[in-house]
């Protein structure tokens, strides 16, 4: 498989975990006990999460290319 369906692999399982942990955790763990704000700013801090690491996936699937 080529270096970058892996990276593209890798970035779907990346953003699927992302938002999956933000689910769980502002409408799971959280629910009832934090307003509409503190949710907003939880899952901005999750989809900053996702966005930064979607830089380290591609350059580690790049650099470990055959």
């Amino acid at each position: 498989m080529s270096w970058w369906k892996k990276a593209i692999l890798f970035s779907l399982l990346w953003i699927g975990v992302c938002v999956g942990a933000g689910i769980v955790h502002t409408d799971v763990v959280l629910k009832g006990r934090i307003s509409p704000e503190q949710d907003d700013a939880i899952s901005y801090r999750y989809g900053v999460a996702c966005g930064v690491g979607l830089a380290p996936i591609w350059l580690l699937c790049f650099w470990r290319r055959r």
